[in-house]
Order: C-alpha cells, then sequence, then structure tokens
C-alpha cells in the first residue's frame, strides 16, 4: 500500500512536537513539516521526514507544502506574535484552507477550543472563527475541528501556570473566575484523537469535543495540590480585575504576560463539551482523569 502523505504545521511546538513522534510510529505515513525555521527540526534525518520552510503568510511556499498531501494538521494560532491575532489568524485559516482546496487535499485536522461565542473571549472567540473558516468549503474539503479547554502535560501553559500557583502559594486569594466550569484533558488523550482523526471514515465535517470531568478552575487548584501532597487553602476575591489577574500570575509563573492574559480572559466563560462525537467516533479512546493526567504531567517533567 501506497503511504499517507501527512502534513504538520506547528511541528515545533508543545502539542506539534508530541503529535509528529506519534504519527512517525506508523510506518505505513509519510511526513511532511512545514515549519518557519528548518534548523529547529533535529530529526531531519529520518527518511519519513520532509522539512518545508515557511509560514501560512508565505502563499508560494504554502503552495509547495501542501502540493501531493492527503491530509494536513493544523496546529497554528497567532497569540503573542506582533499585530492584531485576530486578523493574522484569519488571514492564516483562510490561506491555509484555500491552498489545501488548490492542491487537492483530502482533509484538514485542526486542534481549537472549546466555548460558546456568546460568552468566549477575544482570544477564543478567535480561535472558534479559525475553525469555522477551516470548515466552511465542505463541498471542497472535508474538516475534523476539535475543540479542547485547559490541556495538561508538562510544557501546556495552563498547566505550568497550575503548577506554580501551587508549589508557590499555601494560601491563594482568587478572582472570582476560579469556580467557571471547564473539562481539563490529558495531553497525551489529545495526542491520541489528533493521531486518530486521520484515519476515521466519516462523511462531511466533523466538530469533536474532547475533555475529562467537568470541573472549576478552584478545583483544579485543589486537586493539583493533592496529587502534590500539599495542603492549599483558596480564598475567592471580587476585586481581582483580569488585567491585575493577569500580573498575579506572572509573579508566580514564568508564563509571559500575553498568554497569561488570554488564559484569563479564556477563564471568565464555560468551557465544556457541547457534543458527544468523541464517544461516538472515538470509543476507544478513554480520557484519564484529571488526577491521573496531573500524576503524568509530573512524571513527563521530571523526565524532561
Amino acid at each position: 500500500g501506497e503511504k499517507m502523505k501527512i502534513l504538520l504545521t506547528g511541528a515545533t511546538g508543545y502539542i506539534g512536537r508530541q503529535l509528529k513522534e506519534k504519527l512517525l510510529e506508523e510506518k505505513d505515513v509519510s511526513l511532511r513539516l512545514y515549519v518557519r525555521n528548518a534548523k529547529k527540526i533535529n530529526d531531519v534525518d529520518n527518511p519519513q521526514i520532509e522539512v518545508a520552510q515557511g509560514d501560512t503568510f508565505d502563499r508560494e511556499a504554502l503552495k509547495k507544502a501542501v502540493h501531493g498531501i492527503d491530509t494536513a494538521y493544523y496546529l497554528i494560532h497567532s497569540m503573542g506574535e506582533k499585530g492584531d491575532f485576530k486578523v493574522l489568524d484569519r488571514v492564516s485559516a483562510e490561506n491555509f484552507r484555500d491552498a489545501c482546496i488548490e492542491a487537492g487535499v483530502k482533509r484538514i485536522i485542526y486542534l481549537g477550543g472549546l466555548g460558546m461565542k456568546e460568552t468566549a473571549s477575544e482570544h477564543l472567540l478567535s480561535r472558534l472563527e479559525t475553525g469555522e473558516l477551516l470548515s466552511n468549503r465542505p463541498d471542497k474539503i472535508q474538516t475534523i475541528w476539535f475543540r479542547a479547554a485547559v490541556i495538561i502535560g508538562a510544557g501546556s501553559a495552563s498547566f505550568i501556570i497550575l503548577r506554580n500557583l501551587v508549589e508557590k502559594l499555601p494560601v491563594m486569594t482568587t478572582p472570582r473566575w476560579v469556580s467557571t466550569k471547564t473539562q481539563p484533558i490529558a495531553v497525551g488523550d489529545v495526542i491520541s484523537y489528533l493521531a486518530k482523526a486521520k484515519d476515521i471514515k466519516v462523511e462531511g465535517n466533523l466538530v469533536v469535543d474532547i475533555g475529562s470531568e467537568q470541573m472549576s478552575f478552584k478545583d483544579m487548584l485543589l486537586k493539583t495540590a493533592k496529587v502534590m501532597g500539599l495542603k492549599r487553602i483558596i480564598i475567592p476575591v471580587p476585586v481581582l480585575t483580569p488585567r491585575l489577574s493577569s500580573y498575579w500570575l506572572i509573579l508566580f509563573s514564568p508564563v509571559q504576560f500575553p498568554i497569561a492574559s488570554a488564559l484569563i480572559e479564556g477563564l471568565k466563560s464555560e468551557t465544556i463539551i457541547q457534543n458527544d462525537n468523541a464517544k461516538r467516533y472515538f470509543h476507544d479512546i478513554k480520557p484519564v482523569t484529571f488526577e491521573e493526567a496531573v500524576k503524568l504531567a509530573l512524571k513527563e517533567k521530571a523526565c524532561g
């Protein structure tokens, strides 16, 4: 049989690196990495890997990158970039979708965020719009759109914040957003969903909401503390604005202000699962519990 030709964007990011390793475990896969800086790829000698350099704003480079591809992974967002991230996200998604259509790519797989437009932060709204743009030509190309909330893994910005707050603050006075409901998910489960999505048999576009049990951010802090063998007290207060909350986070974690700010804004609205497509189409994947996800993330950090 002929190998499936896959394009992976975002291959130097936390999720992209792990997905790359997962895909390389399969011998019937030929993997092309589309990256801004080819020097960041350290396994270019692997015969399964081909590296294409460029970005989604370089139409000619993008056209070459998607040529001959069967399935393309879109793991790109513009948070932290210079300029208006909403405009950048929009142009990037449209360029990628159109290049894939022109090249005859059969399927785009996208990882975005959980949430509803009515209550979403600007950052989350942009991620939702990206999913809609990638999906709005179902007559020309199929899109599998995964939506996840907080991803728990050693290199996840959300988990880095969680771990640092729990390690450094025995008593936390926290903003009201600690009561907001979410459904975190282990990074390993996210990778499993993404990898399996290239092979599922389904007609038309598909939106797949993924996550483990529903809980509040306060629950996440307390359960993380429990796993780490620490006792922590949380006192919610009504006076911390989102901007003050962001400064509060960067005082106690190494996450940069734009990322902390985007995460805080996102925590003001619920990010919970809206469909059962994960169980329906990926019934062999059973997401681990939050506490197990934390244990795995701490182990990953210790090994890393």
